[in-house]
């Protein structure tokens, strides 16, 4: 069940150079997962090596048209967090690649669609394999057990950032005006440097 605002969340007894140092790795995973690496690797339905940047877009594509709707180049720009202008390049040329097809939305005309091929879902299809691949391959000198406790605190993680990252900006507001910043009262921890 979703929480409200009014819904008491504990207060934070981390520390804040742990904290710090959470958010930081946060920020390098992210950056790594909607930013794929350069370079090609070999999918197995096209008998062929594909950039990682077009499957990480058939992936989205996949993963919009779940939902029952029709998925929009803007709505993969959203997912990829990247350019308007750069996904509806990258999506023109998955498109020559077979792997997709264009359409126009029939209630709004000014909407451009894109709609998996049966060669772009064999691509997703292949992108689980490689997925594997590359988990199994960045944790490889890591024990079983390691690899089943990250696992847990991940998906414990995630379902908490889904439960209440929509609530974050209000329960800002109200800690930081029953609390002002720390600048205004002389705080002994200083503020991080900005990020660049």
């Amino acid at each position: 069940m979703p929480m409200s605002v009014n819904a008491r969340v504990p207060a934070s007894h981390l520390p804040d150079d742990l904290v710090d140092t959470l958010d930081k790795a946060f920020r390098r995973l992210r950056k790594s997962q909607v930013r794929p690496p350069a370079g090609q690797v070999p999918v197995p339905s096209l008998g062929r090596p594909l950039d990682m940047a077009k499957i990480f877009a058939c992936d989205a594509v996949f993963d919009l048209a779940e939902s029952g709707s029709s998925v929009s180049v803007k709505d993969v720009a959203t997912a990829l967090d990247l350019e308007h202008s750069t996904v509806s390049r990258l999506l023109s040329e998955i498109e020559d690649d077979g792997l997709l097809t264009r359409g126009v939305d029939a209630s709004d005309r000014r909407r451009t669609t894109v709609e998996l091929t049966s060669l772009g879902r064999s691509v997703v299809a292949d992108a689980t394999l490689i997925s594997r691949f590359f988990t199994r391959t960045l944790l490889a000198e890591w024990p079983r057990e390691d690899v089943e406790t990250l696992t847990g605190l991940m998906t414990r993680l995630s379902d908490t950032v889904h439960e209440r990252l929509a609530l974050l900006p209000e329960l800002a507001r109200v800690e930081f005006n029953k609390n002002p910043p720390a600048g205004d009262k002389g705080s002994a921890t200083p503020p991080r440097e900005p990020r660049h």
